[in-house]
């Protein structure tokens, strides 16, 4: 029989799909979806994405999932999260090429909150 722990109480759940580059250190989101909007910046393949101050998710409670959309032809490129540069409202991505370097591209980020019943 299952416990109160093992009943989810709620799920909070952002989920956002953002352009290769953006001019002026901005994040373009072409689409997203959540519990309020995202914004954030784009700083030398560093993206820092920021959540709405009444919606973070602490880094101890989440879960995050990231997948480039990258051309056959460009399979070089990544994208990896970095849960130590991140806060309970950010979230810190680095795009990366697999020969080294920089590298700005397209991705789709999933943001994972489930509460439990005490």
């Amino acid at each position: 029989m299952a416990t109160s722990t093992d009943i989810v109480k709620k799920q909070l759940v952002y989920w956002a799909q953002i352009a290769a580059a953006a001019a002026a250190g901005q994040i373009v989101y072409t689409q997203q979806n959540g519990p309020g909007l995202l914004t954030g910046t784009n700083a030398a393949s560093v993206y820092t994405i920021t959540m709405p101050a009444n919606f973070t998710v602490p880094v101890n409670r989440r879960f995050v999932v990231i997948s480039p959309n990258v051309l056959l032809a460009a399979r070089g490129a990544g994208v990896t999260y970095d849960e130590a540069a991140s806060a309970a409202n950010t979230v810190v991505c680095y795009g990366f090429a697999f020969g080294g370097g920089a590298l700005d591209t397209a991705f789709q980020i999933g943001i994972y909150r489930v509460e439990m019943l005490p």
